[in-house]
């Protein structure tokens, strides 16, 4: 993105500790923007804000209703308004469907979506203020669903369907809303899975052969069409899905 695009601009990114969330704050701040990330650990966000002096953090987890409110309390404290929305916030637990267990179903749900609306909520005054944007992350598994991740493909699939609800509802609004779907990306969240090591790379190996490109994608190429969304070069882009998964349909 071209230096200085999103000056006095102002943008939340959800998850960005690590991986993708990381790569779309330094994006965003390298544009000019003031960023502020949240994640659940805040020696990972303190090293995030370390990559640029436009990024700042609050400790929050999406999954913590309340959290919501005291971030964007936090946003209108800090800057006093907000252009950019990124829903990146996200995990994705590997269980087939006889393990797929309430308990699992509720953990997932409520980051990647419970979390995802009720962020949104409350960002909304800000940014029908600012005429703003929001760009949700879901992923290519919303349409082409892998084997033994059913749940956090269908919440993925919801995401999708907020986002093309959203877009319609709040144009009028100046609000713009799209999706950006990354394939496999080399972030730390496959190791999150609770997977062993020889299956995390059987897995990996497996992935990969789905992938027309045949390599697992940067968090910097999903950060760059993220940056896209978010800036004025897509002024009349809303309610679009952008694919970045190496040829993976979505």
């Amino acid at each position: 993105m071209s230096a200085r695009m999103l000056e006095s601009k102002v943008a939340l990114v959800t998850g960005g500790s690590t991986g993708i969330g990381r790569a779309v704050a330094l994006e965003l701040a390298q544009a000019g923007a003031q960023v502020m990330v949240t994640g659940r650990h805040e020696h990972q966000l303190r090293e995030t804000a370390t990559q640029h002096s436009g990024i700042t953090w609050v400790v929050a987890d999406v999954a913590r209703l309340t959290d919501a409110a005291t971030t964007l309390e936090e946003v209108r404290c800090r800057h006093h308004r907000l252009d950019i929305l990124v829903n990146n916030a996200g995990i994705a637990p590997v269980a087939p469907i006889s393990d797929a267990t309430p308990e699992h179903v509720r953990q997932i749900f409520d980051v990647n979506v419970v979390g995802l609306i009720e962020v949104t909520r409350h960002a909304l005054p800000l940014l029908r203020e600012a005429r703003g944007t929001i760009v949700n992350v879901a992923s290519v598994a919303a349409d082409q669903p892998f084997a033994n991740m059913s749940v956090y493909s269908a919440s993925k699939a919801a995401v999708l369907a907020l986002t093309r609800a959203w877009a319609q509802e709040l144009a009028a609004q100046g609000v713009r809303v799209n999706v950006v779907s990354p394939g496999p990306i080399e972030t730390p969240i496959l190791g999150k899975t609770g997977l062993p090591q020889e299956q995390l790379d059987e897995l990996g190996s497996g992935i990969v052969n789905q992938v027309p490109l045949g390599r697992f994608g940067k968090p910097e190429e999903v950060a760059s069409v993220v940056g896209f969304l978010a800036s004025p070069r897509s002024s009349f882009v809303t309610g679009a899905q952008y694919a970045v998964g190496g040829g993976i349909e979505a």
